[in-house]
C-alpha cells in the first residue's frame, strides 16, 4: 500500500472523532479521507433498510461538498445491483457501463452525475452488513488498484469502530438518563415512604397510648367498684346513727328517755362508727395505691426501688382488673432486693401483664386461677418471673406475641399493643430482656431480666 493511503489511515485511526461517539464527525472524516486517498470527487455512506431491500444516503461528498440527503435506491428498481450487494462482497466496476453489478444505474443515475466507474465496499458492524462505502470516479479509464481497494476496505472497518463508538455513546446517555429517573423514582418513593412511616408511628404511638389509657380505664373501674363497697357501708352505718340520733332526741323531749335506751344507743353508735373507720380506711388505702399506681405510669423518674414492697403495693391496686375472674396474685422474693430503674415502667410492665393475663389466660372465674411473680438477684441487677396456670399458648401464637397489633381476640376489641408495649418498656427503656415460655393447658411464663440502670 502506498505511504500516502497508509499516513492517512493512521491519522484516521487515531482521530479522536472515530471513538467519542460524534457519528457524523466520523463518517464526515472518513468520506473526506477516501476522497482524498483515491483523488476523487464524489463519496458516500449508504445504509441498508431494516428489509435490506433499499439504500438511503446517510452522507455524501461531492466536489468537496458534504450534504446529508434523502436520496434512495430501492432493489426493485436495481436488482442485480441488490443481488451482488447480497453476496457481502466488494463490487469493483472499473467500467460501470459494462458492469452486470452496476449496468443499471447506467440509464439515469450514471450519466446524470457525471459517473464511469465505482467502488462499493461493504460497511459491517458486530458481523452484520449494514451498508457500503461508496467511491465513485468521474474520469474514463479510472481503475481501482489492489491497495486502494484494501484502503477503502480499512475505511469501512473503522466506520464499523465509530458506528460502535456512536451506539456506546448513547446508550449511555440513556443509562444516565434512566439513573436519573431511577434516583427521581427511588426519592420520589423514598420521601412517600418516609411519610407514611411517619403517619405509621404517629398512628402506632397514638393507639399506644390509647391502650395506655385503656388499662388506666380498666384500673379506675375496678376501683371504683372496690371503694364504693366500703363507701356504701359507711354511708349507711352514718345514715343508722343519724336516725338513732333522731330518735333519741325525741325521746329527750318527751321524757322518755332511760338510762337502758341511752347505752343502747352508745353500744349501737360505738358500733356503727367502728364500721364507718374501717370501711373508710379501706376506701383511703385503696385510693392511695390506685393514686400511686396511676402516677407511676405517667411518670418516669430513675430511682430506686425495693421490687417486692413496691410488686406487692402495685398488686393491691391491681386486684380490681382480676377479682371478677377470682385470680390470686402472689409476690415472692427476698424483700431486701433493691435495683435502680424506672419505677413507673416497672408499673406499666405488670399492669399490663396481670390484664393480658386475665383477659387470655382465664377463662372463666375459678379459684384456682394464680398469677405468681418470682423475684429474685443477678450478677448486675434482678430478674422477674411472671407465671400463671391459665390455658398456655400455641407455638405459633408465642412466635408473634410480642408483635404489634397481633392479638387473638380481633373480636373482642383486642388491640395487640399490650405485649408490645411490654417488650419496648423492657428492651428500650429498661435496657432489658423478655423471653416467653408457654405450654397449651399449663400456663405461660414471662422471663424478665432487668439491670441496674446508671444516672445519664
Amino acid at each position: 500500500m502506498r505511504a500516502e493511503l497508509e499516513d492517512i489511515l493512521l491519522e484516521v485511526s487515531r482521530s479522536d472523532k472515530i471513538d467519542r461517539g460524534d457519528l457524523d464527525a466520523a463518517q464526515q472524516l472518513i468520506i473526506q479521507s477516501a476522497v482524498q486517498g483515491l483523488h476523487i470527487t464524489r463519496a458516500g455512506i449508504w445504509l441498508l433498510n431494516d428489509n435490506k431491500d433499499a439504500l438511503h444516503c446517510a452522507i455524501l461528498c461531492d466536489n468537496g461538498d458534504i450534504t446529508e440527503t434523502d436520496t434512495a435506491i430501492h432493489a426493485a428498481d436495481f436488482p442485480s445491483y441488490f443481488a451482488a450487494l447480497r453476496k457481502e462482497r466488494t463490487i469493483i466496476a472499473n467500467d460501470a457501463y459494462d458492469n452486470t453489478a452496476t449496468l443499471e444505474f447506467a440509464a439515469e443515475y450514471l450519466p446524470a452525475y457525471g459517473i464511469f466507474s465505482m467502488l462499493n465496499i461493504p460497511l459491517r458492524h458486530r458481523g452484520e452488513m449494514i451498508g457500503v462505502l461508496c467511491c465513485e470516479g468521474r474520469e474514463k479509464g479510472r481503475r481501482w488498484h489492489e491497495d486502494e481497494v484494501a484502503f477503502v476496505g480499512m475505511l469501512a472497518d473503522i466506520y464499523g469502530r465509530a458506528l460502535s463508538a456512536y451506539q456506546r455513546e448513547i446508550y449511555e446517555r440513556q443509562l444516565v438518563a434512566q439513573n436519573a429517573e431511577l434516583e427521581n423514582r427511588v426519592k420520589a418513593r423514598t420521601a412517600s415512604l418516609e411519610q407514611a412511616l411517619d403517619n405509621f408511628r404517629m398512628a402506632q404511638q397514638r393507639l399506644v397510648e390509647t391502650e395506655k389509657m385503656a388499662a388506666l380505664g380498666k384500673l379506675v373501674a375496678g376501683v371504683a367498684h372496690e371503694v364504693n363497697t366500703p363507701l356504701g357501708v359507711a354511708v349507711t352505718a352514718t345514715s343508722l346513727c343519724k336516725q338513732r340520733i333522731k330518735q333519741l332526741h325525741q325521746q329527750f323531749n318527751d321524757g322518755k328517755l332511760s338510762k337502758r335506751l341511752l347505752l343502747s344507743f352508745i353500744e349501737e353508735a360505738e358500733e356503727a362508727y367502728d364500721l364507718m373507720e374501717s370501711n373508710l380506711h379501706r376506701a383511703a388505702k385503696l385510693i392511695q395505691n390506685f393514686k400511686r399506681t396511676a402516677v407511676d405510669q405517667s411518670s418516669f423518674e430513675l430511682v430506686d426501688v425495693e421490687m417486692v414492697d413496691y410488686l406487692r403495693s402495685l398488686v393491691v391496686s391491681l386486684k380490681p382488673l382480676v377479682k371478677k375472674k377470682l385470680v390470686d396474685i402472689t409476690i415472692h422474693g427476698d424483700a431486701q432486693l433493691q435495683i435502680k430503674t424506672f419505677q413507673g415502667a416497672i408499673a406499666q410492665i405488670i399492669t399490663n401483664l396481670v390484664s393480658n393475663t386475665n383477659e387470655h389466660a382465664f377463662n372463666e372465674a375459678n379459684e384456682q386461677n394464680q398469677i405468681s411473680i418470682n423475684v429474685s438477684a443477678t450478677e448486675n441487677g434482678l430478674q422477674l418471673v411472671f407465671a400463671d396456670n391459665g390455658r398456655g399458648m400455641e407455638q405459633d401464637v408465642q412466635k408473634q406475641a410480642f408483635n404489634p397489633f397481633y392479638t387473638t381476640s380481633r373480636n373482642q376489641g383486642g388491640s395487640g399493643l399490650g405485649l408490645s408495649i411490654v417488650y419496648n418498656l423492657v428492651t428500650q427503656k429498661l435496657k432489658g430482656q423478655i423471653s416467653l415460655r408457654s405450654v397449651p393447658g399449663e400456663g405461660s411464663e414471662f422471663t424478665i431480666q432487668l439491670p441496674n440502670l446508671e444516672v445519664s
